[in-house]
C-alpha cells in the first residue's frame, strides 16, 4: 500500500512539474520556453526565385514517342515531331503466292498525356529523307535536332484519345510505299535482309502534328510499320511483316515553343536576339515558372539566409522546410501539376547537380520528391514540402559564398518527356496561398 503511495507522489510531482511550464506562442516566430533554451521558427527568409531557359536536353533513348501539340496560355504553342528508323525481321524466304493487302503505323499509349483529352489530335506521318544521327558523331539526339522529310506525307489521322480506354492507335499509311516494300519480299531483294540496306532505302519515319492539335501523348517505342498481306492456300490465310525500331539511342523528339502565343512574363526567354537565359520573378509579376520539356525551370536562391546567425541567443540549426506553392488560379485538371519535383544542387551555369535526399524509414537515402498535395477544391492548400536543413546548414557556414542555389526540377525520364507546369510566387506575390516560404527552426540559449 505504502510502495503505491509512494508511486501516486512521484507521478502528480512529474505532471506538476511539467504544468508549471510555460508555452509562449508568437505570431511570425513561435518558440517553446525550455528554460535556458528555446527552439524558435522564422519564416521571414525569403527564397529568391528565378525562371532559368535550358538551351536544350537530350530526348534519344527514353523509350518514350511524343505526339502532338497544344496551346498553353502561359508557356504558347508547344510542337512535338518523333524521329526513329525501322528495321525489317529476320528474312525468310516464305513470300510466295501472297497479295498485298495494307501499310500501318501501329503506335502503342503509355498513357502519360497534357491537354485537353476532348479534343482530336491530328497525327502525320513522313518519310525521313536525311540519315538520322548526331551531328558531332557522338551518341545522342536532342530536342533542337531535326531532319528533313518528304513533303508528301505517307498518312494521316484524327484521334481523340481516351486515357482509360484507347490503347492502340492504327494509322494507314500510302499503299505504294507497301506494295514496293512487299515487292522486294518477294523477289528476294538484299534491300530487305539487313537492317543496314534496308535504312539506305528507308531513313526513317517523323511523326508529327498541326497546330489544331491541343493534347500532347506519349507513347511506347515498341513502334511497328506493318505490311499486311494475304498468302494463297486452300484458303486466303492473313499474314503481316513487322518492321520495328533500330538503334533506339536515335530514337527522339524534337520539341518547339512559340513564346509570342503565351505570357508576357516569359516571352523573353531564349536563344534569340535580346532574349534572356535567367529572369529574375520581380520582372515577371513575381513568379517563376517550371516545364521543363518546354525548357524553363525555376531557380531558388537564399540570398539573407546568414542573417540567422545575427538572432538573438542564436545556436543551432535543428531543421528547416522549404513550402513551395504553386500560384492559385495557373493549374487545373487539363493543366496538371507535375507529381514529382526534385532540387538539385546547381552552379552559377544553371547546371543539375546532386538532388536533395532524404533518409528512408529503411534507412537507405532516396531523392526528396515533394509530397505534394493538390487542393483543386479551395486552392489553399496545394503545396510541395522539402527538408533543406542540410543544405541551409551548409549555406550559412561556408566562409566562402560559393554556393549557387537550388533548381527545381522534374527527374530524368518525366524532365524530358513531360509538360506539366508549375507557376511560383515568391514572397512579395499577393495573390493568396502562392507564396514560396522557407522555414527556420533553431535553438536560442539564453
Amino acid at each position: 500500500m505504502q510502495q503505491k503511495f509512494s508511486i501516486f507522489i512521484l507521478l502528480s510531482l512529474i505532471i506538476g512539474t511539467i504544468a508549471c511550464k510555460k508555452v509562449d506562442i508568437q505570431f511570425g516566430s513561435d518558440f517553446v520556453d525550455v528554460g535556458t533554451a528555446q527552439i524558435i521558427k522564422v519564416d521571414t527568409f525569403g527564397a529568391e526565385l528565378s525562371t532559368v531557359f535550358v538551351d536544350s536536353f537530350a530526348t534519344s533513348g527514353l523509350g518514350t514517342t511524343l505526339v502532338g501539340g497544344y496551346k498553353d496560355p502561359i508557356f504558347g504553342t508547344i510542337a512535338t515531331q518523333t524521329y526513329f528508323q525501322v528495321a525489317p525481321p529476320s528474312y525468310e524466304d516464305v513470300y510466295e503466292n501472297i497479295l498485298f493487302d495494307s501499310l500501318t503505323l501501329i503506335l502503342k499509349l503509355n498513357k502519360n498525356f497534357y491537354g485537353d483529352t476532348t479534343k482530336p489530335v491530328h497525327i502525320d506521318v513522313s518519310r525521313v529523307t536525311d540519315k538520322i544521327e548526331p551531328y558531332d558523331n557522338g551518341y545522342t539526339l536532342y530536342n533542337v535536332n531535326s531532319f528533313k522529310v518528304d513533303p508528301t506525307v505517307l498518312g494521316s489521322k484524327d484521334v481523340i484519345i481516351n486515357p482509360s480506354q484507347t490503347d492502340t492507335i492504327y494509322i494507314k499509311l500510302n499503299p505504294a510505299l507497301g506494295q514496293e516494300m512487299l515487292n522486294m519480299f518477294i523477289r528476294k531483294s538484299d534491300t530487305v535482309k539487313t537492317a543496314e540496306t534496308f535504312l539506305n532505302f528507308f531513313k526513317g519515319i517523323r511523326i508529327s502534328s498541326n497546330n489544331s492539335s491541343e493534347l500532347v501523348f506519349g507513347c511506347s517505342d515498341s513502334v511497328k510499320l506493318r505490311i499486311q498481306y494475304k498468302k494463297k492456300d486452300l484458303y486466303l490465310l492473313n499474314k503481316n511483316i513487322d518492321f520495328t525500331i533500330t538503334n533506339k539511342n536515335l530514337h527522339f523528339t524534337n520539341i518547339t515553343v512559340d513564346r509570342s502565343t503565351g505570357s508576357a512574363n516569359i516571352k523573353d526567354l531564349g536563344n534569340g536576339v535580346g532574349q534572356l537565359k535567367e529572369k529574375n520573378s520581380r520582372l515577371s509579376d513575381n513568379i517563376a515558372y517550371i516545364q521543363s520539356a518546354g525548357s524553363v525551370i525555376t531557380k531558388i536562391k537564399f540570398p539573407t539566409v546568414k542573417d540567422v546567425l545575427k538572432a538573438p541567443n542564436y545556436a543551432k540549426i535543428l531543421n528547416a522546410r522549404l513550402i513551395v506553392r504553386p500560384v492559385a488560379g495557373t493549374y487545373s485538371r487539363t493543366f496538371s501539376l507535375p507529381a514529382t519535383l526534385r532540387l538539385s544542387l546547381t552552379t552559377s551555369l544553371n547546371k543539375i547537380g546532386t538532388d536533395l535526399t532524404e533518409i528512408t524509414a529503411s534507412g537507405s537515402q532516396q531523392t526528396q520528391l515533394g509530397n505534394l498535395f493538390t487542393d483543386y477544391t479551395y486552392g489553399v492548400s496545394t503545396a510541395y514540402s522539402y527538408d533543406v536543413t542540410n543544405y541551409i546548414k551548409y549555406a550559412i557556414t561556408n566562409p566562402n559564398n560559393d554556393y549557387d542555389g537550388l533548381l527545381i526540377s522534374p527527374l530524368s525520364g518525366g524532365y524530358e518527356t513531360l509538360f506539366n507546369r508549375v507557376a511560383i510566387g515568391n514572397k512579395l506575390n499577393n495573390i493568396p496561398n502562392s507564396k514560396i516560404e522557407l522555414q527556420i527552426f533553431y535553438a536560442s540559449v539564453k
